[in-house]
Parts: C-alpha cells; sequence; structure tokens
C-alpha cells in the first residue's frame, strides 16, 4: 500500500513553514490518523526553525521529501491502542 492512499498530510506549527512531521489514516482501521514528528524537518524557507520543541517527544528520522518518497525510521507502532504498527519506506507502507 502507498502512503498516499492514506491521506498524508504534512505537520507545520504556526511558528514556521518548516514541515515538521507527517498524519495519515491508520493502515489498519482507516478511521484513526496516525502521526509522527521528524527529527530532520523539511526546510521550506531556508531559514532557522524558530521552534524550540519544550519536551523532547519521540520523534523519527526521516529521508525524503514527498509522500511518495518519505521513509521513516524506526518503525510506527501505535498497536498499544489498537492501531498499525509497521514501516513507511520509499513512500510504501508495510
Amino acid at each position: 500500500m502507498r502512503l498516499t492512499d492514506l491521506e498524508p498530510r504534512w505537520v507545520s506549527t504556526r511558528h514556521s513553514p518548516d514541515l515538521v512531521g507527517v498524519t495519515f489514516l491508520c493502515p489498519h482501521c482507516r478511521e484513526q490518523r496516525l502521526g509522527v514528528l521528524f527529527v530532520e524537518e523539511i526546510d521550506r524557507d531556508g531559514l532557522p526553525n524558530a521552534v524550540h520543541w519544550a519536551d523532547q517527544q519521540k520523534k523519527w528520522h526521516r529521508e525524503g521529501e514527498t509522500f511518495e518518497t518519505l521513509t521513516l525510521s524506526p518503525s510506527i507502532d501505535a498497536s498499544a491502542a489498537g492501531h498499525w504498527h509497521g514501516f513507511v519506506r520509499g513512500g510504501e507502507v508495510t
């Protein structure tokens, strides 16, 4: 299944145009949105990000800058809430 099949949306903040994460429909139920924050944000303006995250939430390493090429690591595990556990690699959800 492709990430683009799960209605992905970029996450940004009102303080910066940079893309700081992604959300998408759970591949398991397709009702709940799952989301992750990036360690490597997508810089859209060439300026430093004005947001300094106060807490150290878990963040995922990102490669790729489009939904079609996105790779995230480690796996995304929402199984404790009854949702999907798997990988996004090269825009493919497994």
